[in-house]
């Protein structure tokens, strides 16, 4: 059967698009609901897996009914309305109650409802072709209009527009039960693999909206119950086309500290504790009962300081690379992570498909460092910073440290991480901000933090050459072609640009003895191939 074009009503977007790229007014609107999509704002950051791949779902022998408790951040103003997730417990809610067209799994990108995915000659239109057969947790079969409004939904809310800037709505359609078609405003051959940090998660045509309850999916797990203040009840879908879960029901409590969640796992309260300190991890590892799920560099978040090159006297080339040589990286990862990190080298997406190994990997040069900033008259200089997660405001201290060491005075301006992203100024106005992102393949990540027209470009670096081959990798079709143009730009980043990409943080989760099989992605833990012994 063909369909005619889907016709939809959806929310208003409050954002406007020029050519697919936001103004800095837009920006400020966004970022207050785009922490979750960015992994910034007042999110703990980190994306760790677990043990599986993709298909069957987990078996154990064990007829005992299993309950997995969870305890991860969540907010008393969380909905389900995935326009607006505010902390990750809904959006794991979403993702273990829905299916999701692609997952993000381990830095490579891999298709889970969507059977295959498929660019036209010039990756300016992408058609996609649903599994077939799969069924809601109402017995109705799910379609690929149910998918096309699913992506159209979230594409135009003000927190992942930014992500679908390029599609363009009235041109895609559906084209029969299992397939529909995305038109592109311009070719992106990278389009899912920059699209990934976003969601593609599919609920039935005409729920969302203000009434949206939540409770209609296709996935692992069916929702018994949500409430903001106490968490979320899901129990298993014996019907699930991947395989029924070997956990028969999950409890998800909202606990937005992470020393708590820990306290809540070693106490018994809860099995698995999402997300915990380093020194938390460090002191599971010699408890007897538990252990901890280390993600490493694959599944981590980067830390940085961005330089602001719109400004003196970071718009000096030679001043920014004296930065980068007066951190002592390997000493600010062995204090601040331990043995979960991983030294940087100022380009994002290390350790990931895509990243450039041949990278020479920035030293550790004081002497250098300080003589160009004395050449340079640099003698006073502040840090920006907010603890958005754990790690971040003690970064700011060492490189004040480092600085000091070199004659230079620094003064470090703290902000309330839940306010960060109130005013925009803030970030844009420092001369050195402390943040983190979560860690995602090179392609996924610069186009939205790095280039001239990017929003989250928050060292404001621009360089035209650097732009170029951007905008030549993501319209290259041919993956070699691709490559060597991304290899190139990188290259460009880490020789010129503005930030200085410090280190790794592996993503860090205790659980007790027993349970295994969580994967996580985007940050959130998924259920459906986890198993639970006594």
């Amino acid at each position: 059967m063909i369909y005619a074009r889907l016709e939809v009503k959806f929310l208003p977007t409050r954002i406007q698009f020029t050519k697919g790229v936001l103004s800095r007014r837009d920006c400020v609107k966004l970022m207050g609901g785009f922490a979750i999509a960015m992994g910034t704002g007042s999110l703990l950051a980190g994306c760790s897996s677990g043990t599986s791949d993709s298909g069957e779902g987990a078996s154990q022998s064990d007829e005992t009914p299993k309950t997995l408790r969870v305890a991860m951040m969540g907010s008393s103003t969380d909905t389900l309305d995935p326009a607006t997730f505010s902390t990750l417990l809904p959006l794991a809610i979403a993702l273990n109650v829905y299916d999701s067209l692609i997952l993000l799994r381990n830095g490579v990108v891999e298709n889970s409802l969507a059977e295959s995915i498929e660019p036209n000659e010039d990756a300016s239109a992408w058609t996609v072709t649903l599994k077939d057969g799969v069924k809601y947790h109402d017995g109705e079969t799910v379609t690929a209009e149910d998918a096309l409004y699913s992506l159209q939904y979230a594409g135009t809310s003000p927190m992942y527009s930014s992500f679908y800037a390029n599609v363009d709505w009235e041109g895609s359609s559906v084209v029969d039960e299992r397939t529909f078609t995305l038109q592109l405003l311009s070719p992106q051959a990278t389009f899912w693999d920059e699209v990934v940090s976003a969601v593609t998660f599919v609920f039935p045509a005409g729920s969302a909206g203000d009434d949206f309850s939540g409770d209609i999916g296709s996935g692992p797990f069916k929702l018994v119950s949500f409430s903001p203040d106490t968490g979320a009840v899901l129990e298993k879908n014996a019907d699930y086309w991947g395989g029924a879960p070997a956990i028969d029901t999950v409890e998800i409590v909202p606990i937005t500290d992470p020393e708590t969640r820990y306290t809540a796992l070693t106490s018994g309260e809860v099995d698995f504790a999402h997300q915990i300190s380093t020194t938390n991890a460090a002191t599971l590892e010699g408890q007897s009962g538990f252990n901890v799920l280390n993600g490493g560099i694959e599944n981590s978040s980067s830390f940085r300081f961005c330089l602001n090159a719109s400004a003196a006297p970071f718009d000096d080339p030679e001043v920014r690379e004296a930065l980068k040589l007066i951190v002592d990286r390997q000493t600010m990862n062995d204090t601040i992570f331990r043995s979960a990190g991983v030294v940087g080298n100022d380009v994002l997406g290390q350790g990931m498909p895509g990243y450039n190994d041949s990278l020479e990997q920035r030293a550790y040069d004081f002497d250098t460092a300080k003589k160009v900033l004395e050449e340079k008259g640099v003698t006073e200089l502040e840090i920006t910073t907010a603890e958005t997660t754990t790690g971040v405001n003690d970064s700011a201290e060492m490189l004040k440290a480092q600085l000091e060491k070199a004659g230079i005075t620094v003064s470090v301006k703290e902000i309330d991480p839940t306010t960060l992203f109130s005013d925009m100024n803030n970030i844009y106005g420092a001369q050195i901000f402390a943040t983190y992102l979560i860690n995602r393949p090179y392609i996924a990540s610069a186009v939205m933090y790095t280039g001239g027209s990017s929003p989250y470009n928050f060292s404001q670096w621009k360089d035209d050459e650097y732009d170029s081959l951007l905008a030549q990798a993501t319209s290259a079709v041919d993956e070699a072609d691709r490559a060597e143009l991304l290899n190139q730009a990188q290259e460009r980043l880490w020789a010129e640009g503005g930030d200085i990409v410090w280190g790794y943080c592996a993503d860090l989760s205790g659980q007790v003895d027993g349970l295994d099989g969580i994967d996580i992605t985007l940050s959130v833990p998924l259920f459906a191939k986890a198993t639970l012994s006594a």
